[in-house]
């Protein structure tokens, strides 16, 4: 039965690679009668040939051969900036176990089982060209095409090739590695920037990333690329990846050899978004160097933005996973596990050292009332604003956390019990002092606190807050809008 190929489908040109007579004429004969034109090679260094004069759709090619088999040419192709983008399916009629892993480590799009239902190649070629992202332009010839060609030629490029694969794995190990147990965003980046710098200069290298936390601005730079050029990496960076931000980056020069003080002979800026899975472009990696440089590294450059991109979000999703662990979701402010592990760990420096420690217990007075009146909406907005009001009120090194519905739970390091009553009066004046919006003009949130003070080495978390819930309790007892302690 023949398949002619749609009326909507664009007639392709399939560049076939295969040493067997009777399958590449199968072959020819199935894209043929699906409307394709094909080109014929019976090995990998026949297929680069005919890519010196033309440019095929999409190679097929089978995977044992002499001279230059699938796996190689397909290892060529995708080193080759002419030919990266060309799509590549390799076919094997071997089990598919080692011939699929060295398929996939040599670059091959898509890679087939030879069976009886031959069409399968033909819709897979059709899909592999619809997906491919080829630049429209004039024809590329391959390196290796343009050289004395021949054997050695062959061994040298492939060799080159294996090298540059090497390189390129041992450059993504080497940055994974960044990735260990003690997190630290910019100890992250300067390591990058640490391992790709010897790539880029003499020039400058420049890693920006805009994360939860802020704007981190990191760059490294050569004694050949001045102010100016680095002002410039700068501006490239902002204008694609971080327009709106306003923040300094830190450049640090690295020592270079005589041969890296040389002038910049033919500069080339690049910026290249390192981009985070599912999220919006945040980063990205800048440089400055010669041209020839750039263009000999290009790839390496290309896997340098991937690994950041994926090297961030792996930082990002352990951020996002810590704040929902530790953090409040309406607040904002620490929960109840985090803030008494914290207090837990307080205690145990005062046991060592001898210091203060004072704790305060917070509730908001009537809060009852506010969800019965207008709603818990309302309800949740009045704990959203007292939070951030007590949050601004206390020093930077008190730490606050919400214990439980209105409740909430300060603490004072180094902070004896008249020093935690004075920055409780204080931090009740100032909850109070101005209407909450959404509520009534002259409505007013107030604070009952509790106080407790850490009172010897036999003392617990425990017994400190039965003691500051007593003192709450007298607080509200009297009258509520008090300190009591």
């Amino acid at each position: 039965m023949k398949h002619a190929a749609p009326k909507d489908a664009k007639a392709l040109q399939v560049l076939l690679v295969d040493d067997n007579p009777i399958q590449l004429s199968l072959l020819h004969h199935l894209f043929r009668r699906h409307g394709h034109t094909t080109l014929e090679a019976k090995n990998g260094a026949e297929a680069l040939i005919l890519l010196a004069t033309e440019s095929p759709d999409v190679v097929v090619s089978d995977c044992v051969m002499p001279l230059l088999d699938g796996y190689q040419l397909c290892r060529l192709l995708k080193d080759d900036r002419a030919t990266r983008h060309l799509p590549v399916l390799l076919l094997t009629a071997q089990g598919a176990g080692l011939a699929r892993f060295w398929a996939k480590t040599c670059g091959a799009d898509r890679f087939l089982v030879k069976g009886r239902d031959l069409d399968h190649v033909v819709e897979v070629a059709e899909a592999l060209v619809r997906q491919a992202d080829r630049p429209r332009g004039a024809h590329a010839v391959p390196r290796l095409a343009q050289e004395n060609f021949g054997v050695d030629a062959i061994q040298r490029r492939l060799a080159q090739a294996l090298e540059q694969r090497l390189v390129e794995t041992a450059l993504r190990d080497s940055i994974a590695r960044l990735y260990t147990a003690e997190h630290d965003t910019m100890r992250l980046i300067r390591g990058f920037v640490e391992i790709l710098q010897e790539l880029v200069l003499p020039g400058a290298l420049l890693v920006a990333y805009l994360g939860e936390d802020g704007t981190w601005c990191h760059g490294v730079h050569g004694s050949s690329a001045s102010e100016e050029d680095r002002r410039a990496l700068e501006a490239a960076v902002r204008q694609q990846v971080l327009p709106d931000s306003r923040q300094d980056c830190h450049w640090h020069p690295v020592p270079d050899d005589d041969e890296r003080r040389r002038s910049l002979r033919d500069p080339i800026l690049r910026v290249l978004p390192a981009i985070t899975p599912g999220h919006p472009a945040v980063s990205a990696l800048g440089f400055l160097t010669e041209r020839r440089a750039a263009e000999d590294y290009e790839r390496l450059f290309e896997i340098g933005a991937e690994e950041l991109g994926r090297l961030l979000s792996l930082e990002d999703s352990r951020l996002r996973l810590y704040r929902q662990a530790v953090r409040d979701p309406l607040t904002g402010l620490y929960n109840r596990r985090h803030i008494l592990d914290m207090l837990e760990l307080e205690l145990e420096q005062c046991g060592r050292f001898g210091q203060d420690l004072s704790l305060m217990l917070i509730d908001l007075d009537h809060f009852k009332a506010v969800n019965d009146r207008f709603g818990h909406a309302a309800g949740d907005q009045v704990l959203t604003v007292m939070a951030q009001r007590m949050a601004f009120g206390l020093r930077k090194v008190d730490q606050l956390g919400r214990i439980g519905g209105e409740e909430f739970l300060a603490y004072g390091p180094q902070t004896d019990l008249e020093g935690a009553r004075a920055l409780a009066d204080r931090l009740r004046e100032q909850v109070a002092a101005e209407a909450i919006p959404g509520l009534p003009a002259g409505d007013r949130v107030t604070l009952s606190i509790g106080l407790a003070a850490w009172d010897g080495p036999e003392d617990t978390v425990e017994k400190m807050l039965s003691r500051a819930d007593r003192a709450l309790y007298r607080a509200k007892a009297e009258g509520r809008n008090r300190v009591i302690g």
